[in-house]
């Protein structure tokens, strides 16, 4: 039977200390930008054209892209769409490669947009839901590390140890030399780590808005946005002696895992200006400006442990370790500058799109000091990015078809990711079909694919990502 070397331990059984996870409540630059970074948007006919539709925006979705386009609107219309994702994860570790996919299914956008009598030029309203962005990710990973473990992020032999207990040594996998005051954790590499992580939840956008001719052929438009959405991460983490290197009492680890979770909930609220100039049947030209987003984050967060000996003892003895915590904070995100035009030959549309975004002025905000802390490291990891899309229309008006294409490129806010292998790249395709007079179903697919990396326990034991995603949207709209 083992013995804690801490008699504190049966005072203190009850632990909310804020030990290491894997990934911690999301407190780290990475968490905010998840949350600030916008996905692939709204609407089939936009994403069917790479998304550059800052100089289109011909129908509902201009509600997400340039509210100013809604002033083109001369009948009510009505949408509804539904979008699919595939995300695929090729991991290696240690050199060790492992595939992982995820999926997720749904409501893209829903709502109304409708003309009001004016005397002169268009005022058109348009309400309704928005699917922002999704988190549906995954990884998955394993190899024998010979250098790291997760014991020594909980407890780093020969360091000082805290006042409070930690996950290692209610595991038995660490010791506090009292005569010291530094830890003892001998067991650090020689074992076999394999992990899963799956991800999901999205943020939602519930929006109104409005566009009027401010002069000749010029409009401008606001949409008003509320966002609400949710994150949800798990972890199933284990660390095995399958080399049998730690044979000897009291370290003789066999077997330890770790499961993690965070669940966060999200509301925040944003405005949208746009500016659309056009000259019929030729030319468009669109500005957008978005306000900085105030996201208010609620956390909860845990981790469940129990280490496995090979003597046949498992630790804790009166059952798995827990700990759970909440938290709260605000994330503010930067202000989005977009500028799109296109032009229009004959039944060709060429349309083209560039928004920047300062990251370096991504924040934390109404949190403790230690988060606030971090957006001193948000101005050193993070940079300024100029993403740009490219697409194209051709209408087979005799068949009541339109077929479309188009690029995406984002550029990586990291400081760190200087070669374009992680920037986030997308073909896109996508079909219009004319089912009547008033009514038009459009479908489109998008194939995007990046490089990026996390850590598992520190630099020596590097996750590198292939990632590729399928994304399918189906809009269907009615005018009226």
């Amino acid at each position: 039977m083992r013995e804690r070397i801490k008699s504190t331990f049966w005072i203190t059984l009850f632990v909310m200390c804020l030990t290491w996870p894997l990934q911690s409540a999301a407190q780290f630059p990475e968490d905010a930008l998840r949350f600030a970074t916008p996905g692939l948007g709204a609407g089939a006919r936009s994403l069917g054209m790479g998304n550059a539709y800052i100089g289109v925006a011909a129908d509902f979705s201009a509600i997400y892209w340039n509210p100013a386009g809604l002033a083109q609107l001369e009948t009510s219309e009505f949408s509804f769409g539904l979008s699919h994702l595939n995300f695929g994860d090729e991991g290696t570790f240690l050199n060790n490669g492992t595939s992982y996919s995820n999926s997720s299914t749904h409501l893209n956008a829903l709502g109304l947009a409708y003309p009001v009598e004016v005397r002169r030029g268009n005022l058109v309203l348009a309400f309704g839901y928005a699917r922002q962005s999704s988190f549906t990710a995954g990884l998955s990973y394993n190899g024998f590390n010979t250098g790291s473990s997760i014991i020594q992020l909980w407890a780093p032999d020969g360091q000082l140890y805290p006042s409070e207990i930690t996950i290692a040594e209610e595991l038995g996998l660490a010791e506090a030399d009292t005569a010291t005051g530094r830890f003892v954790s001998p067991i650090n590499g020689m074992l076999l780590q394999d992990a899963t992580v799956l991800e999901g939840g999205g943020l939602d956008n519930w929006s109104a808005a409005g566009a009027i001719d401010i002069a000749r052929n010029l409009s401008a438009g606001l949409t008003l946005t509320y966002l609400s959405g949710r994150y949800e991460y798990d972890l199933e983490y284990e660390e095995t002696d399958a080399q049998q290197a730690y044979g000897t009492f009291p370290y003789d680890l066999s077997r330890l895992t770790v499961d993690e979770f965070i669940r966060s909930n999200i509301d925040g609220f944003n405005a949208k200006l746009g500016l659309l100039y056009r000259v019929p049947e030729r030319f468009r030209l669109g500005l957008t400006l978005k306000t900085p987003t105030r996201f208010h984050v609620e956390e909860e967060f845990g981790t469940t442990a129990q280490s496995y000996f090979d003597n046949g003892d498992v630790l804790p003895l009166q059952g798995a370790y827990t700990s759970a915590s909440s938290g709260e904070y605000d994330v503010v995100t930067p202000w989005v500058f977009g500028a799109g035009t296109s032009i229009i030959v004959r039944d060709l549309v060429i349309s083209g799109d560039a928004e920047f975004t300062d990251w370096t002025q991504l924040e934390f905000d109404k949190a403790n000091p230690d988060v606030i802390a971090l957006n001193n490291d948000i101005k050193e990891v993070f940079r300024p990015t100029l993403n740009w899309r490219v697409g194209l229309e051709y209408d087979l008006s005799r068949l009541g078809l339109r077929l479309r294409g188009g690029f995406i490129y984002n550029t990586s806010p990291f400081e760190r990711d200087q070669t374009s292998e992680f920037d986030q790249k997308y073909m896109t395709g996508g079909l219009g079909i004319l089912l009547s007079g008033s009514t038009m179903l459009d479908v489109a697919y998008a194939r995007g694919w990046w490089k990026t990396d996390r850590l598992s326990n520190d630099l020596s034991s590097r996750v590198n990502e292939d990632i590729i995603t399928d994304n399918f949207l189906l809009t269907l709209s009615y005018r009226f």
